[in-house]
This record gives structure tokens, sequence and C-alpha cells, in this order.
């Protein structure tokens, strides 16, 4: 596998190298499952499949690009990103699979590779746009110090497992109770289900994606909305170890519907959907609840609930099961590579976006 491209700039004995289309295709089959598989850190939105499967549905004007951190020959850290060209060339680069990913980092994050990393971008496209980096990583130390502080801040909201819901206001426990209560007098004509495989996790993708234009119809999506034109059931088709679908059932018509990933012992929510028809149930809530059950006693301990924004009543309703808030980081490159000077605080302000 040959890169496309080669930089001189090092950090100690490593340097940069670029590998595009195919071989940023033959990078993540061959070399990155290696680095994924050695980074604690690393999360399913670094899982080669996922990544394989976007980079194999890029539009025409698009090419996958890896920028790996190089020892030799050894690959120590890399980064998976598009790169895309209008029509009048002009070019600019984002991560991989994002906006549907929601934790961008690269792999190997070593101080030194990811240094390497941050300042090869901005040689490498007129436009650099790095969404999604976890407050506190590597990548956001790095990226921080190199090219100033964060265009945007994002909310961030993940619950521990099992729910423990004592510590919530007795009001907000009280209409969880009530929500209970309301499901649990249906007995038998609620179902739910999880997928197990790849043709289960298609038909249940048709469904959720019904569920969701059904719930939007009426409206305006909301900021952050999940891209339904995104190529979903093609990546699915090949994600189907990570990824699965939750699904309630009234009367086995489906009322709610969960896309997740899975890795280790931490789960990722991607897009929830509701039937608008039966929100006086509060099927969304009801699902939840379910698949958090379901997920503790698979042993998981962790269900991240994603971007979050306060439009559409989302960052009550995490707060409602007692989420445990962070934030992302956006950043853009300077061109050039010239470092930006310190920006004031009050120019990284907060953006909460959603893809729910």
């Amino acid at each position: 596998m040959r890169p496309q491209h080669y930089a001189g700039r090092a950090a100690g004995r490593l340097r940069s190298r670029e590998y595009c289309g195919k071989a940023a295709l033959d990078f993540l089959a061959g070399v990155w499952p290696s680095l994924a598989e050695r980074d604690t850190a690393a999360t399913v939105y670094q899982d080669p499949d996922w990544l394989l499967a976007w980079a194999r549905h890029l539009p025409a004007s698009c090419e996958p690009l890896i920028v790996a951190a190089v020892a030799g020959r050894r690959p120590a850290a890399a980064l998976a990103l598009v790169r895309e060209a209008d029509r009048t060339g002009r070019t600019r680069i984002t991560p991989l699979s994002w906006p549907a990913c929601e934790q961008v980092r690269p792999v190997g994050e070593s101080k030194e590779a990811v240094s390497v990393l941050v300042r090869r971008l901005p040689h490498l496209a007129d436009d650099v746009l790095i969404a999604d980096v976890a407050a506190g990583s590597v990548l956001d130390r790095q990226a921080s110090s190199r090219w100033g502080r964060p265009h945007t801040q994002t909310l961030y909201a993940t619950l521990a497992l099992p729910l423990d819901l004592t510590s919530l206001s007795r009001s907000t426990r009280r209409d969880h109770t009530c929500r209970r209560r309301a499901i649990e007098a249906l007995g038998d004509r609620v179902g739910y289900h999880r997928t197990r495989t790849t043709p289960e996790l298609l038909a249940a993708c048709d469904v959720l994606q019904a569920l969701f234009r059904r719930r939007n119809a009426p409206r305006a999506p909301a900021a952050g909305t999940a891209d339904l034109a995104l190529p979903w059931r093609q990546v699915l088709a090949h994600c189907a170890p990570t990824a699965f679908i939750a699904t309630l059932t009234l009367d086995t018509h489906p009322v709610a519907a969960q896309l997740c990933l899975r890795r280790g012992d931490r789960v990722h929510s991607v897009i929830t959907a509701m039937d608008p028809a039966h929100g006086g149930l509060a099927p969304g809530h009801a699902l939840l609840h379910r698949l958090c059950e379901d997920l503790t006693d698979e042993g998981r301990t962790l269900l991240d609930l994603g971007r979050t924004t306060a439009a559409d009543g989302q960052r009550a309703y995490k707060a409602a099961y007692g989420a445990l808030w962070t934030t992302t980081h956006t950043y853009t490159a300077p061109p050039n590579d010239r470092p930006l000077a310190r920006q004031p605080a009050a120019a990284a302000h907060l953006q909460t976006v959603a893809l729910r």
C-alpha cells in the first residue's frame, strides 16, 4: 500500500503520510483495525467496519482520506477523513462518517503522533473542519494549542447503567412512575424487540425511517436532526456486529425505534423515532426504559445519548434520566498551519445540536 502524499514535517521520528481513495480503503481494512484494537479510548465510531461502510458510499465529489503519523513504515496514529471538492475546485476536509458520528478521534492517541496530524491537516485542503472532538481528549488539547479555541461547543449526554433515578426530583420520579404504570396497564399489547441479524437490522431500519418521517412530517426538523438522505441502510448492511435497532410495538405495530452502536461496555444511541399518533403513551420513554434494562442485563455500563439540543425538549428529556453532561468541540483549522492567536473565552460559544 503506497501513500499518495508524504510530508517532511516530523515530531521526533514521526512523520505524516496521507492515503487517498483506494489506498485509504486499504488502510482502513488492513492497518486501522490493529490501531483501533490497541487504543483503549477508541469508540464505536472508530470501528473499521463502520468507517469502511461510509467510505464506500461517498458521493462522487468526495474521496476518503487517511492522515497518519508514522515512525519509519509503522503508523503510530491515524485520523479518518473525507476530502470534498466543489464545482470551483475548492476543497474541504471533514471527519469520515460525520455528521452521523458523534465522537471524532484518531486511533493511537499519543501526544506526539496527534501533534503531527494537527500540524499537517491545514495543508491538505482549503477548509478543514474537525467536529465533535471530545473535550479533554488528546486531539482536543493539540487542536486547541495549535489552532486556538474551538469554534463551537456542543453538549453531550451519557447515562450510567443501571439507571438510578433516586437522585432526581420528586416530580421527575413521579412522571417516570406514571408513564411506566400506563405502559404496564397495556400488558402483552406492548412488545419489545432488538435486532440480532443483518436482515432484522435492515427491516428495522425501514421501520425507523418511516417513524422518523412520520414524526417530522408536520413540522420543520429541528437543527441537527438526522439526515435520512445519508446512506444509512447501505452502511448498516455492513455493521450488523456493532449496530442494532430496538423497537417498541403496540398491538404488533411499531410505535418507537432506536438505532444504537455498541463497543465493549458502551452503547451509543444514534437515531430515535416515535409515532406521534401515540404520543400520549410516551413510547420514546417506554422504549428507553426497556433498552436500559436490556443493556444492563447484558453487562453494559454506559449509554451515550450524544449531542443535545436545547430545542425540541432534548435537554430536559435526557436530564430526566440523570444524564451526565460533557462537551464536544468543533475546530476550524487556520490556513497554511499558521497558529491562531488565543481567542477570548466568549468566542467559543455554546451551540447545542443533535442527531435526533
